[in-house]
C-alpha cells in the first residue's frame, strides 16, 4: 500500500464518522483556499473543545485545559480530522482516567521496563499532554529551544513507580497519518546559508560536538542539543551508514526527544525516563526513520515503538464502549 492509499484510507475512516455520526456534511476551507472534506467547517474548526473528541472525555478535558497542566493546542486539532493531537488525547485520557489504566498498561505489554503503576500524585492524575519539563531551566526548557510558537514537546507523559517503587517517566510521541518525524528546522530554514547547509550534509557527530557552530540551530537560535550531546555522546554512537548530521532529516525529532529524556535521567528528576513512538497499526512509513534511529542508540531499550490498536485492543475487557468506538473511528471497523 503506498502512502496516499493508506492517508486516504483512514481519512475516509475519520470523515465517514464526521458526516455520518457527527453529522457535520460541510467542508473546510484550507490556507490555500481549497474546500476538502476532512475538514471542519466553521464553527466547528474554531472550537476550543475538538468536535472529534471522544463525548466521554470531552469534560475531562475542559478540566485539564483549566488546570495549570493545560496543553497548547496544536493549529490542526479542531480543523482536521486527522489531527494527531486529537488521536492521542482520544487514546490515552480514556485508559489514564480509568481505574484500569495499569491493568491495562501491563497486558499490552508496552508500558517501559519494571513499570510497576501510575503515580497518581505526579502531573495530573499522573500524566500530561505536551510536556518539556519548563521549571529547570525557565521558559526556554532544558534543551533552550521552547518559544510561544516552538519547541521540543513530548506528546504524553506519564509518570510512573517502577518495582523498586522509584519516580520514573515515559515520554510518548504520537503519530496518525503522518509519513516522517519532524525534521530539521535548522537545515530547512531560508535563513541558512549556503556554507552552513554545506555543514549539515558534511558534517559527522564528532565533527560537530568539536565545533557547535557549525550547527545552525547552535549558532543562530541557541539551543543546547550539542551541549547536551557532549554529556550524551555514548547514547548515539551506533552505526549510520550515511554522510552528514544524521539529525537533518526525520530522526532530528526522535533525537530531541530523547535528549530531553536522558536529561532529566541526568539531573535525577527521574530515575529512569523512556522515549516511545506509538503509530496507526497501518502505518508503516515512519519505520525507516525508527530502524536507522535504532542502529543510532545501539538498540537501546529507552527507546521503543508500539501500534495503537494494542492499547485500544487490551482495553475491551476494561473499557468496552470506548474501545468500540475508536475502533470504529480511527481503523474503519463497524
Amino acid at each position: 500500500m503506498s502512502y496516499r492509499d493508506f492517508q486516504q484510507r483512514v481519512y475516509s475512516y475519520l470523515i465517514k464518522y464526521k458526516e455520518d455520526v457527527l453529522k457535520i456534511k460541510g467542508k473546510g476551507i484550507s490556507n490555500r483556499g481549497v474546500e476538502h472534506d476532512c475538514l471542519f467547517p466553521k464553527p466547528y474548526c474554531d472550537a476550543k473543545i475538538p468536535v472529534m473528541l471522544y463525548e466521554n472525555i470531552k469534560s475531562t478535558v475542559v478540566d485539564i485545559q483549566k488546570s495549570k497542566f493545560a496543553y497548547k493546542p496544536h493549529l490542526a486539532a479542531s480543523m482536521h480530522v486527522a489531527s494527531s493531537q486529537t488521536a492521542c488525547i482520544n487514546l490515552f485520557v480514556p485508559i489514564l482516567e480509568s481505574e484500569y489504566a495499569d491493568k491495562i498498561l501491563k497486558v499490552s505489554g508496552v508500558a517501559p521496563t519494571g513499570f510497576d503503576h501510575v503515580d497518581r500524585n505526579q502531573f495530573r492524575k499522573g500524566y500530561c499532554f505536551e510536556y518539556w519539563e519548563s521549571s529547570l531551566e525557565g521558559s526556554k526548557g532544558l534543551l533552550g529551544d521552547h518559544s510561544p510558537h516552538a519547541g521540543t514537546d513530548s506528546d504524553v507523559a506519564i509518570a510512573y513507580r517502577n518495582f523498586d517503587n522509584e519516580l520514573c517517566l515515559w515520554l510518548i510521541e504520537h503519530k496518525l497519518t503522518e509519513r516522517e518525524f519532524t525534521t530539521c528546522g535548522g537545515y530547512r530554514s531560508k535563513g541558512i546559508s549556503k556554507f552552513e547547509e554545506a555543514n549539515c550534509t558534511s558534517c559527522g557527530i564528532k565533527e560537530l560536538l568539536n565545533n557547535h557552530d557549525k550547527c545552525y540551530y547552535h549558532k543562530h537560535c541557541g539551543y543546547y542539543y550539542w551541549k547536551n550531546m557532549e554529556r550524551q555522546y555514548s547514547f548515539f554512537s551506533g552505526k549510520y551508514v550515511n554522510d552528514g548530521c544524521p539529525f537533518r532529516g526525520g530522526m532530528n525529532q526522535l533525537w530531541r526527544n530523547q535528549l530531553l529524556a536522558l536529561e532529566l535521567e541526568d539531573r535525577r528528576v527521574f530515575k529512569e525516563v523512556y522515549f516511545s513512538v506509538v503509530t496507526h497499526p497501518e502505518n508503516s512509513f515512519l519505520d525507516k526513520t525508527m530502524n536507522d534511529y535504532r542502529q543510532l542508540t545501539n538498540n537501546s531499550s529507552k527507546f521503543y515503538d508500539f501500534k495503537s490498536n494494542v492499547l485500544v485492543d487490551n482495553a475491551v475487557a476494561y473499557l468496552p464502549d470506548w474501545s468500540s468506538w475508536y475502533k470504529k473511528v480511527y481503523f474503519g471497523f463497524d
